[in-house]
């Protein structure tokens, strides 16, 4: 069996992230200490991707045979992210995939996922080899089309529009706003679009015309894992 994977993460807040990094928080309003408050306003801005710093609110999976037949497509999303992460590698543990597709899943998602589950001490069923240049276990659209050059890396959507397959459904900028609005179910359907986006691009660079997204989504299962249902 195939995967194609994405994930969601957002920042924890400030005060957490001071929190982590073991410093006081600076107010901006102090003018003594306006420069370095500028400074970690910065400083807090740049974690936004890292996983010692975020964590992650949507797990989004589409599973091909190894023919690639679309079987199904299941988020799991909310906000305990320790369940979110327990019931994606017991999927993983059944299916166990023969190849992960990602989007520049070799840099982020599979190493967010490793890290993260380290921090809930989840451990995977298997390791995946990140190693680069190779597409097996892991085919990386990202890295593949760059030739694993970094002047060469391309977003998404910017990919989806060259392949001439379907597009992004919006941006990974929006998610934090999503979240913040309680919009969890619509952050796991745009998670499973960009998964589709990224099977599109996979299936063009194997030379094979996409399926269209009704018939690959066709068998949606979105997974809602909240804190307080797990008290």
């Amino acid at each position: 069996m195939k995967i194609v994977l994405d994930i969601e993460t957002v920042q924890h807040s400030k005060e957490e992230w001071a929190a982590l990094k073991g410093v006081g928080l600076l107010a901006a309003d102090d003018l003594l200490n306006a420069g370095d408050a500028a400074e970690q306003d910065r400083e807090y801005e740049k974690s936004c991707f890292d996983p010692t710093f975020c964590r992650i609110v949507c797990i989004g999976a589409l599973f091909f045979t190894d023919t690639m037949e679309p079987q199904e497509a299941t988020a799991w999303y909310g906000s305990n992210e320790k369940e979110l992460l327990r019931q994606f590698w017991e999927r993983m543990k059944i299916v166990r995939p023969t190849l992960f597709v990602t989007h520049n899943g070799l840099s982020f998602d599979l190493p967010f996922l490793k890290n993260r589950s380290i921090v809930h001490q989840v451990k995977p069923p298997f390791d995946i080899n990140l190693a680069k240049f190779r597409t097996d276990p892991v085919f990386d659209t990202m890295s593949v089309w760059s030739n694993w050059e970094i002047r060469g890396r391309v977003k998404l959507d910017v990919l989806a529009r060259v392949l001439n397959t379907e597009t992004k459904s919006g941006s990974g900028k929006q998610v934090a706003d999503m979240w913040s609005a309680g919009q969890g179910k619509e952050i796991a359907e745009y998670c499973l679009q960009d998964c589709y986006v990224t099977y599109a691009c996979y299936s063009r660079m194997s030379y094979r015309e996409p399926m269209p997204s009704e018939r690959v989504l066709a068998k949606k299962d979105l997974i809602e894992l909240n804190d307080q249902a797990f008290g």
